[in-house]
């Protein structure tokens, strides 16, 4: 058996890795590489939207495959059908998505469309309500909502076979629902497949639970992201409970927290923290239309939904800044006439401005803290950072400019954040309990560390480096 990383190597996400056995493939995940665009791209440095597929083989974001892309996204110069005609092909017998974060799903939009994709329940929702609401679409956001793609939806324990691959997805604990690892048989042998994982959240029984089936199973080799693994530091979801209800408590201003959108535990924090507080929490229309999904899907109890006392939807003012339903189109306006036909009192930056200790508000974008300005911020206002670190150039200017802006409405600011990746210790701890004869490091960009981690978690084990991008692993 062969893996070849055609992303997720010496990275950290971009996750693109072809399974091949007795000449047949299966990709896991098939996911956008961030450290390439902000490597080739940037704000005003996009790709082409004729030559999307062209920059992104150039650049080595989408592998040189021939018979695997869409010919739509062919450019119209010959560039890529000359590109590919030299290239070898894969015989591809399907797609098996991770979960819903864009690192691992978000360039199957550029496959052809035969080509079926296997998805668990929940992340095929998340990723359908996400394309459905995100502003700006390109190619890269519109894998399900308006395509035919062959779609097959999985859950945990299911076994899904696909040419020679006998796929069992297990759930793990990771910062969105809806996220599996993945145990996979073939004749030539076995593999697990972790995904993207944590022992510190709050379903960590999730990865237990994986870590289990990995060692009954008895696979030949671990494929173990490392996102953290030169990390020890370790806080939990608890913690961020905690940090935050602390934070809230007493304060008479403005509350505003940054989050990524996707993030259900955090949400789940932020509401306990408000509520303790006597304050309510308020959503975009983007965030509602996430909730119910998470509602549909069993994870977020119904009390949580906006009108229920909890949670209310803030209407963020656009085209004339009157509030008209005029100003919102699509998805937007049909979702927004659909609550107020079910009678929802709808919060503005002026109810927010008058009664800032009332309040908290969820913002999921940089772009959000805009809004801000218009809430008139008093004093003993804060706004809290609740997503990761900035870890790159882009991130950093983001985040010097969220900070100016904070500086001019006169906001304290703090960061309290829990990651949604395993540390050095809990992956030491998986791979104690799954003793794999071998290891193959991905979605890291320190694969060496791995080696003094097996010397002391599993010695028995054979490091097995992606390098140059293929390896033998049974």
């Amino acid at each position: 058996m062969r893996v070849r990383g055609y992303g997720g190597v010496g990275e950290i996400g971009g996750n693109k890795f072809y399974l091949e056995a007795r000449g047949e493939g299966l990709f896991l995940d098939f996911g956008i590489s961030y450290a390439v665009r902000r490597r080739y791209f940037g704000w005003f440095l996009r790709p082409k939207r004729f030559g999307l597929l062209a920059y992104l083989i150039a650049t080595e974001a989408a592998p040189l495959v021939k018979n695997l892309y869409d010919d739509e996204l062919l450019d119209p110069t010959g560039l890529t059908h000359t590109a590919l005609a030299r290239a070898p092909e894969l015989d591809v017998h399907g797609v098996v998505v991770s979960h819903p974060h864009t690192d691992h799903l978000g360039h199957v939009s550029l496959l052809r469309k035969d080509i079926p994709i296997h998805i668990g329940v929940g992340s095929y929702e998340i990723a359908k309500a996400r394309e459905l609401s995100k502003p700006a679409k390109t190619i890269e956001d519109r894998i399900f909502i308006d395509s035919e793609r062959p779609v097959f939806l999985y859950k945990t324990g299911d076994r899904i076979k696909v040419g020679p691959f006998d796929v069992r997805p297990i759930h793990v604990d990771h910062s969105v629902p809806g996220s599996y690892g993945l145990i996979i048989h073939t004749p030539e042998g076995s593999v697990a497949y972790s995904g993207d994982l944590r022992l510190h959240g709050p379903k960590s029984v999730f990865t237990e639970e994986f870590m289990e089936a990995v060692n009954l199973e008895g696979v030949d080799a671990v494929m173990m992201e490392g996102t953290r693994i030169g990390e020890e530091e370790q806080t939990t979801e608890m913690d961020v409970k905690k940090s935050l209800t602390t934070y809230v408590a007493g304060r008479r201003g403005l509350v505003a927290v940054l989050v990524g959108i996707l993030d259900y535990d955090r949400f789940s924090s932020i509401a306990s923290a408000s509520e303790s507080a006597g304050r309510t929490v308020l959503v975009s229309l983007r965030m509602a239309l996430m909730l119910e999904v998470f509602n549909r899907l069993g994870v977020m109890p119904r009390e949580l939904l906006p009108g229920r006392g909890k949670v209310e939807v803030y209407l963020e003012r656009k085209g004339s800044g009157l509030l008209d339903t005029q100003d919102y189109h699509g998805w937007e306006r049909e979702y927004l006439e659909k609550l107020l036909d079910k009678g929802l009192q709808l919060m503005t930056d002026l109810d927010v401005a008058s009664r800032q200790g009332r309040y908290t508000v969820i913002l999921n974008s940089p772009d959000d803290v805009l809004d801000l300005l218009l809430m008139r911020p008093v004093e003993d206002s804060l706004f809290i950072y609740s997503a990761s670190e900035p870890h790159n150039e882009e991130q950093e200017i983001d985040r010097e400019r969220i900070d100016n802006w904070l500086t001019l409405l006169g906001m304290k600011s703090v960061q309290v954040h829990a990651s949604g990746h395993a540390n050095r210790g809990e992956l030491e701890r998986i791979l104690q309990a799954t003793r794999p004869r071998k290891v193959v490091p991905i979605h890291t960009e320190n694969p060496e560390l791995f080696q003094s981690l097996l010397n002391r978690a599993s010695p028995r084990s054979t490091l097995i480096n992606l390098s140059p991008k293929t390896a033998t692993i049974i």
